[in-house]
């Protein structure tokens, strides 16, 4: 399923935690909360090996809190339009060096 035809918060506000900084941020966005998720997917789409969250941030030019938070949305969302893949030698989820040194799990589009 492609973002560009699944409406993925049909709501009045983006998702949020509740509180009331959050939901404030939420409000600031919920006009281009669709055209994020939308650049993210095709951004991690485009890419053959997958991206991290710092790879997405740098290519999109995106404050981590906004990619973290986009990357959650298409990864929890019914259908997940992002998913993880296992490393089949240690089992554990596929992780890629960031630009501080430490490693991030790496997201692929679904399908």
């Amino acid at each position: 399923m492609d973002a560009d035809q699944f409406s993925l918060f049909n709501h009045p506000t983006a998702p949020h935690n509740g509180t009331d900084t959050s939901r404030d941020a939420a409000a600031s966005i919920v006009d281009q909360v669709n055209g994020m998720c939308r650049d993210v997917l095709r951004a991690i789409r485009e890419a053959e090996d997958g991206l991290t969250c710092d790879e997405v941030e740098q290519l999109l030019g995106m404050k981590h809190q906004t990619a973290s938070a986009r990357i959650r949305d298409l990864t929890s969302c019914q259908p997940a339009l992002l998913e993880q893949r296992l490393d089949e030698a240690t089992g554990k989820f596929v992780r890629r060096a960031t630009r501080s040194g430490r490693t991030a799990r790496v997201y692929y589009a679904k399908g």
